[in-house]
Formats: structure tokens, sequence, C-alpha cells
């Protein structure tokens, strides 16, 4: 790596915003049944609209840190994650009870979401080929680390003093990001790229769907951006769902806090994944069979957690789709950028971002539905269906033409 202290930054950054938003993943589905009194589907679509804002203004951020740097868009970012947690706190604490600006909320939220992809263009920046999916997979780290402690943290906290305390613990852990990039991170893309980025007066329009589907198309890294879709879209099945599937009485029958801590059982497996066993697989059988490998794992990981009736088979079940999935959405990720030029890493990351956002609100959307109209098993057993298909398109399209 070029510079080492920078992923480091990097990784604390995304460690202390991620665990912010972690903290509110228990908390939606519940105070939207017990005190807004919404449906599975209307949950799926407050779940959703987050990563539907994300779809539309990720390119854009993406776009904006290729001509004017990454710094200002992880500072921009972060200090929008500080405001929307705040007006959250507001329908929390029952100032405003109301489900249009708990929508509204998210919906902010997810304008702002633009530090996954600058993250990722950061390590692609300081990277080289040979290390990049070592650098990707410290953000995917820091991103479960977030899952490890942030839920049980919410958990724990909404059992023991109401739904809004945790939400200001979330502003602040976004203020104190946001500082720690202000005052710490070093910018990493040259002035003379961003100059040059500056003066192309090519057109971008995020809405203008023909972005988007040249970027699909595209034979050196389009497939890359499909399969990851799809795994992103398969896994986002289970949230919103997965909470009212353990919180059923007849079932697992799990209070706030025990749902927290699975969440975290989740993102700690994730972690140890990127850590300790995708660089093992990696060096074995190579990017390509560990991408491949990874999603159809996520098959058996996803499909069977509806099956689950006992607390040692769930944490099982994790542990196989954390390992799955763990290995899918990095290499995924890290091959992309591989296949990217120095100068446009920002833009087709920050697309590929905005594709894996529309996924993160399609699956909620989706799960809701299936689970109110289908019954509560099938958010996960269409997810390790799309997963099946997936898992056969990547073996076609990556091993059998190479």
């Amino acid at each position: 790596m070029k510079n080492k202290s920078t992923p480091v930054v990097i990784f604390l950054t995304i460690f202390i915003d991620l665990l912010g938003f972690g903290i509110i993943i228990p908390l939606l589905p519940s105070f939207s049944v017990n005190v807004l009194h919404i449906n599975e589907f209307t949950i799926g679509l407050i779940a959703g609209i987050y990563s539907l804002m994300q779809f539309v203004f990720t390119p854009v951020w993406g776009f904006l840190s290729d001509r004017y740097g990454r710094k200002p868009i992880l500072v921009m970012s972060l200090s929008g994650s500080v405001v929307s947690n705040l007006l959250l706190s507001f329908v929390f604490s029952g100032i405003i009870p109301s489900a249009l600006i708990l929508v509204l909320a998210r919906a902010f939220a997810g304008i702002f979401a633009a530090n996954i992809s600058a993250a990722q263009a950061v390590i692609s920046d300081v990277t080289s080929h040979e290390d990049r999916t070592k650098g990707i997979g410290m953000i995917s780290a820091a991103f479960a680390l977030g899952f490890v402690f942030g839920p049980s943290i919410g958990g724990v906290l909404s059992q023991n003093f109401g739904y809004s305390f945790p939400v200001f613990i979330s502003a602040a852990l976004s203020l104190m990001a946001a500082l720690l990039c202000i005052f710490v991170f070093k910018e990493t893309l040259s002035k003379e790229i961003q100059l040059k980025n500056r003066l192309n007066k090519g057109s971008f329009n995020p809405l203008n769907i023909k972005i988007f589907l040249n970027a699909l198309t595209n034979r050196n890294y389009g497939k890359y951006i499909i399969i990851f879709f799809v795994a992103v879209f398969s896994f986002s099945n289970i949230f919103g769902t997965f909470q009212l599937f353990a919180e059923r009485k007849d079932g697992l029958g799990m209070n706030q806090a025990e749902i927290g801590y699975i969440f975290s059982f989740m993102g700690l497996t994730g972690a140890l994944v990127q850590v300790f066993i995708l660089k093992v697989i990696n060096k074995k059988i190579g990017e390509q069979n560990t991408l491949i490998l990874g999603c159809f794992i996520a098959i058996f990981g996803l499909g069977l957690i509806g099956y689950s009736t006992s607390l040692i088979f769930l944490l099982f079940v994790i542990v196989i789709l954390s390992l799955g999935n763990g290995l899918n959405n990095t290499v995924a990720i890290s091959m992309l950028s591989q296949s990217i030029g120095k100068e446009e890493q920002g833009t087709i990351l920050g697309i590929n971002q905005s594709l894996g956002s529309l996924a993160r609100f399609m699956g909620p959307v989706w799960g809701g539905f299936v689970y109110q109209f289908m019954g509560y098993k099938y958010p996960f057993i269409t997810g390790g269906v799309f997963m099946s298909l997936i898992t056969v398109y990547s073996y076609f399209v990556i091993k059998k033409r190479n």
C-alpha cells in the first residue's frame, strides 16, 4: 500500500459511522409495529427508502469525488448522517410520532450515505492491484464490525432506555467520524487528476438509465456489477423481515436485545471472514473461484433461515450466510475495482454502490411483500433461489469465458 496510515483512518471512520448505523437496525421494525402500527409491507418500504435514495445519489457523490476529491464527499456524508439521526430522534422520542417524518428521516440519511463508495475509491487510490482485495476487505471488515457492536448496543439501550436514546448515540458517533475525517484524513486523489476530471465537460445525469446500462454491459466489469447487485438484493430480503421472524411468539420469541445480539453475531462472523478466511481461500483457489464459492454458500445461508426453530440452528445458518456473503461481496468489488481505470474509480464504484443501494431497496420491499402475502419463510427461501441463479450466472460468465 502506498500510504499505510490512510486505510487505517478510513477503517476507523467507516467503523464509527457504521456502528451508529448498526444501532438503528433492530429498532426500526419493532418501533414501526409497536408504536406506529404499520404492516409488514410498509415496514419493507421504510427499510428500503434509505437505499432508494442511495441509488439516486451515490453516483452523484462518486462523480463529484473524482472531480473535487474524496475528503469533502466523506465529510458531507458523515455530516448528513448526524442531521438525519437527529431528525429520526424526534420520531422515536414521540415529539413527532409520524410515519411520514420517519420516512423523510431515512430518505435524508440515504441521500448523504456516500461514505462506502468514497472509501472504496480511497482504497483504490492508495493500493496496488495486488493489495486491492486486502484493502477492500478492510472496509468490509469495518462495515461488519459496525454490525458486531451496533445492533446489540441498539437493542440493549432501547430495551432499557426507550427507542430514542440509541438514536442520539448514533448521531454522536457519526459526528465523531466526521471530526476524524476533517482533522486526520488526508486527501488521496491528486490535484492533477481532480483538475483533469473537472476539465472533462461530459454531462452527468444520475437518472440517465444509459449510464447504468453502459456499466452493466461493459465487457470488462459489467458482470461483477450484476453479481454484486443480485447478491445484495438476495441478502437484503432479511432486513425488516428477520426481526419480525425472530419476534414470532410461536417461533423463536426473541426480544429487541436478543435480536440485536443476533445481528451482532452476524457482523462478528462477517468480520472474521474478512480478516482470517478470505485471504486464505483467495490464495488457495483464486479470486474467480472464491467469488463463485461465496455465491454458492450463500444459497444455504439464506434459504435455511426460515427453517430455524432453535437458536443453535439459527446461529449455524448465520455462520454459513456470513461466510458466503463475505466472500462474494468483497471479491466482486475487488475484481470490479481492478477492471476500472484510475480516473473512473469514484464514478464506476459509485454506480456499483448505487445499484447495490437499489438492491437494498428492492430486497426489503420484496421481503416484506412475500412475508405478508406468502408466509414468514419466503423472504429467506426466495433469497436462496435468487442466489442459486446468480451462482449459475457467475460460473458461466467467469469460469467458462476464461
